[in-house]
């Protein structure tokens, strides 16, 4: 079984605190499951929770253990940025 073995109390506290507060949902989502997996429930049950596949849970896991916090955010995607003319911009 692929759990978090270990969490600081600082991380414990800080993961905490993006659940509550991080204006990006995925985050407080992934904040979320790595506390959750810390507390022994497993890729399956996490899975069940966020209604989504057990490899999204499990690429969350890894980009925690490789990155900690920067890897409960998005990276950078390449291709065209979004053409917006200014009209909308100002609305």
């Amino acid at each position: 079984m692929k759990y978090i073995e270990s969490l600081t109390a600082n991380e414990k506290k800080e993961l905490k605190l993006l659940m509550r507060e991080s204006g990006i949902s995925r985050v407080r989502i992934r904040a979320h499951a790595i506390i959750l997996s810390f507390n022994k429930y497993s890729i399956e049950e996490i899975s069940k929770i966020y209604e989504v596949d057990r490899d999204t849970i499990s690429s969350w896991l890894t980009r925690w253990k490789e990155k900690s916090f920067s890897g409960l955010y998005d990276e950078e995607k390449s291709g065209r940025p979004p053409v917006i003319c200014e009209d909308i911009k100002k609305n």
